[in-house]
């Protein structure tokens, strides 16, 4: 967090900073705990989807409280772990490249 000051900075506003930066710090730690607990979630649902755990007229409803947006037809989960990107490449940039192939993959098909 960024704000303006009209004047000299004093020690009182770099203690203020240091305190607000571990407050940040354990709130962006709690963050990225809560999306990792929400993603096994998500995990553990699809598995015992598959395994055929939960009753189908079940399914929609949790698939909503853990975030799955609602489809008009059947959904294909897919799970892939992908390589380290080449040398060059940012980790995550082909996202839509990647969505964009496999959505005319499985078009063509007739998925």
């Amino acid at each position: 967090v960024l704000l303006p000051v009209g004047g000299r900075l004093l020690p009182v506003h770099r203690l203020a900073a240091e305190r607000a930066s571990g407050i940040l710090a354990v709130v962006l730690m709690q963050a990225r705990q809560e999306e990792e607990l929400a993603a096994r979630g998500r995990g553990d649902f699809l598995h015992d989807l598959a395994e055929g755990r939960i009753a189908p007229e079940d399914a929609p409803a949790q698939a909503r409280v853990l975030g799955f947006r609602p489809g008009e037809g059947p959904m294909l989960p897919v799970v892939m772990r992908l390589a380290d990107p080449p040398e060059g490449l940012t980790p995550g940039g082909g996202w839509a490249a990647l969505v964009r192939a496999v959505a005319e993959e499985l078009a063509a098909v007739g998925v």
